[in-house]
C-alpha cells in the first residue's frame, strides 16, 4: 500500500501524523481482509482556511470541515487501474499481454496498436496500482472537535481516517441504515487499534 501524505501545515506534527494515517488505513484494510498491496491513497493534512477553500469549491458550503473524501469514480471493485505504461488499461478479452492491475483482463495501451502492446511485460516498468482517491483534513477544526468532545487529538485523528478511507472504499452515511453500518464498522475497526467507540456518551 502507498499512502502519498502531504503535510501542508507547521501546526501537524509531520512525523506523528503520517504513521498515525498509515496504520488507522492498514486497519480498515485488514479488518475487511481487502488486499492492498498495489492501493494508493493521497492525502492531504491542511488547514481550516485550506479546506474551507475545498469545501465550497467541490461542495458548494463555505465553511471548514474536519475531513473531505474525494472516492475515484468507476465500476471496477476499488478505481481505475493504471498499468505500468502509464495508459489507461482497458479490460478486454484478447490474446495480448496481462495488464498488471490484477482486474485478470488484457492492456489495450491507448498509444499503441493490438499487435504491438507489450508494454505491461516489462519487468522494469513500475507495478500497476489502484488509486482509491484522496483525503484532506484539516487541523484547527479536528483539534477543536476533540477537546469539546473530551478526546485525545490521536484519537479522534484515527477515528476520522478510517471513516474517511472507508469513504473512500464506497460505504457512506446518507441513509440511516447505510450510517448505522459504517458506524458499526468504524468501531470494529477502531477496537482493533486500541481506540474506544468514539459514539458512545460519556456520562
Amino acid at each position: 500500500m502507498n499512502v502519498e501524505i502531504i503535510v501542508e501545515n507547521d501546526n501537524w506534527d509531520a512525523e506523528k501524523i503520517k504513521k498515525l494515517i498509515e496504520n488507522a488505513t492498514k486497519a480498515v484494510f485488514s479488518y475487511l481482509k481487502l488486499q492492498h498491496d498495489d492501493i494508493e491513497i493521497s492525502v492531504l493534512c491542511t488547514s481550516d482556511e485550506e479546506i474551507r477553500i475545498l469545501n465550497k469549491t467541490y461542495r458548494g458550503i463555505d465553511s471548514p470541515t474536519n475531513v473531505l473524501s474525494f472516492p475515484m469514480e468507476s465500476d471496477s471493485e476499488y478505481d481505475d487501474f493504471v498499468c505500468g505504461c502509464g495508459e489507461d488499461c482497458h479490460c478486454a478479452d484478447s490474446e495480448y499481454d496481462k495488464c498488471g492491475c490484477d482486474c485478470g483482463e488484457d492492456c489495450h495501451c491507448a498509444d499503441h496498436s493490438e499487435d504491438a502492446c507489450n508494454c505491461c511485460a516489462d519487468e522494469d516498468l513500475p507495478a500497476a496500482s489502484c488509486v482509491l482517491g484522496c483525503s484532506a483534513f484539516a487541523y484547527e477544526t479536528i483539534k477543536r472537535e476533540s477537546e469539546e468532545q473530551g478526546k485525545s487529538f490521536d484519537d479522534h485523528m484515527n477515528h476520522l481516517v478510517i471513516h474517511s478511507v472507508l469513504h473512500l472504499l464506497g460505504y457512506d452515511h446518507v441513509e440511516d441504515e447505510e450510517a448505522e453500518k459504517m458506524e458499526d464498522l468504524e468501531v470494529k475497526i477502531l477496537q482493533t487499534i486500541g481506540v474506544s467507540n468514539p459514539y458512545q456518551i460519556k456520562e
